[in-house]
């Protein structure tokens, strides 16, 4: 009888590796947990916080989601690791605000002509599961964004 309770003991706790994606989701949600009680951190959603680096026109008006934006962005994972930068190509990126990620459409849609945020989006507003070259699964996305021009 002790062999068969064993087995099934065995298999879960070897179901629950270190990158498995209930694993990462939780660690994901301790970090909102602890990141809300951070000075100066904004909670837009769970798994939305922002900090403001730096107020822009607060008399601009905000994007919608059919504007162009022109925006710097530099973006790392929670170890500080870069997956990308506008700011290291030495390039702002300009794109449509719908064409982004489901994070950075909220938060930008919230901001103002020059204002410089530093973004905390969780995965499931990113890239979720699947993830991306330099974006492991499950990612909890960092950016540091500036708004540089809405046309």
């Amino acid at each position: 009888m002790k062999k068969l309770l064993i087995i099934p003991i065995v298999f879960f706790l070897t179901g629950c590796v270190q990158d498995s994606p209930n694993v990462k989701q939780i660690e994901n949600l301790k970090f909102f947990i602890e990141n809300q009680g951070n000075e100066g951190i904004y909670v837009v959603e769970k798994g939305l916080h922002y900090a403001v680096l730096q107020a822009g026109d607060q008399n601009s008006k905000s994007p919608e989601l059919s504007d162009t934006i022109t925006a710097h962005f530099h973006g790392t994972l929670i170890d500080g690791t870069v997956f990308w930068s506008s700011i290291e190509l030495g390039e702002p990126l300009t794109v449509q605000l719908s064409g982004l990620i489901e994070g950075c459409q909220k938060i930008i849609s919230m901001m103002k002509l020059n204002d410089k945020w530093r973004v905390y989006i969780d995965s499931s507003m990113a890239y979720g599961d699947e993830g991306r070259p330099g974006i492991p699964s499950n990612s909890i996305l960092i950016f540091d964004i500036e708004l540089l021009a809405i046309n």
